[in-house]
């Protein structure tokens, strides 16, 4: 086994052997989730419980949504299991207050149907890789971040959430160089939030702008910003990002899981990298294509390798992109640093590579 694994048990494990009531807190789709495992492994659930502002009688998989105190009140000390996902620092501060108060776990769940998560049978099958990116990550944190997530992935223990967490902003400002000739490409822009994050990192001087988004209402929100904004230079682009130049399956939610891999609603347009740059040498790409970041890394092999951009990617919506998205980015250049940093949020969904010469 991996010598940085220190977690003894997973986070199933711990429920099925623990002699407290069970109690989720949230509901959803990985509560969902979270009960459909518990009924099929004979795992009882004491209750279910979510902010007091979110309590109005209502019931979730046939229990009485509670207030936490009201479950603590019936049950006492219990099992408490975190069953949705937030990056809210007031939501943050709350999972820390109850993982004081209680044993805790946030099961790390997959994002899309199908995918194999970590385990200890997982870390078996892809030790080699998994070892070789720890030892060829670009500094002392990467490591303990890279470290951190796989033991909290195992295991739904959040303090190894907690010991990892940096600052994006400042992540961008210490690890990156920036100039003011950026040519930006915003892989998945969203509603212009990260054109927003670029300008404010390069003091709003830059050579030129490409924006791709694929889901209709954020293109929406995207386009009204570029025009309101009152920036040149700037392409945008209702495409999604993928190996090739085809059309593809889409799920536009209007948030941020729009996502190509589970999709069903709609056909989008989908573009590679080097075609959608048309020609121009990009500086810095960001990349957040909710799930298909390998595609997308294949899609813009020649202008990575020619070109050795400054890179920003999503490192969190399958587990095995922990490895096989720093073994392809290697491959094109060897040269590359590349840093591993998790930001504030449970689970761990905002865990990036930075990458650059």
């Amino acid at each position: 086994m991996l010598d940085f694994i220190e977690a003894g048990q997973d986070v199933w494990q711990t429920l099925q052997l623990t002699d407290k009531p069970v109690v989720l807190y949230g509901m959803g789709n990985g509560a969902d989730q979270i009960i459909d495992w518990c009924d099929s492994h004979k795992v009882e659930v004491a209750g279910v419980f979510a902010s007091d502002e979110f309590v109005r009688g209502q019931v979730f998989r046939g229990y009485r949504v509670e207030t936490y105190d009201a479950v603590k009140e019936r049950l006492g000390d219990f099992l408490l299991v975190i069953a949705f996902a937030s990056e809210s620092p007031a939501v943050l501060q709350r999972f820390q207050e109850l993982s004081l108060l209680h044993e805790t776990v946030a099961p790390h769940l997959p994002l899309f149907p199908g995918d194999e998560t970590v385990s200890f049978d997982w870390l078996q099958r892809y030790q080699q890789e998994l070892q070789q990116v720890y030892d060829k990550l670009a500094d002392d944190w990467s490591r303990k971040v890279f470290a951190a997530a796989l033991n909290y992935k195992l295991s739904g223990k959040l303090h190894y959430l907690w010991q990892s967490d940096t600052e994006r902003l400042e992540d961008l400002q210490s690890i990156f160089s920036w100039s003011g000739t950026e040519t930006y490409a915003d892989l998945g822009a969203y509603n212009g939030d990260t054109i927003r994050e670029f300008l404010q990192l390069t003091n709003s001087k830059y050579n030129r702008i490409f924006a791709a988004e694929p889901d209709r209402r954020n293109y929406k929100k995207l386009a009204a910003y570029v025009e309101a904004s009152g920036l040149t230079n700037i392409k945008i682009f209702e495409r999604a990002i993928w190996k090739e130049c085809t059309e593809l399956a889409f799920s536009d939610s209007g948030g941020r899981q729009s996502t190509l891999l589970a999709g069903q609603r709609r056909t989008v347009q989908a573009v590679d990298i080097d075609t959608l740059l048309q020609g121009e040498r990009a500086t810095y790409i960001k990349m957040d294509v909710e799930g298909a970041e390998l595609e997308a890394l294949a899609g813009g092999s020649e202008q990575i390798r020619l070109n050795r951009p400054k890179l920003f990617i999503a490192d969190y919506h399958h587990d095995v992109d922990m490895f096989l998205l720093p073994l392809f980015l290697w491959r094109l250049v060897p040269e590359y640093k590349v840093y591993l940093r998790k930001h504030p949020y449970v689970p761990a969904w905002e865990l990036n590579f930075l990458v650059t010469l």
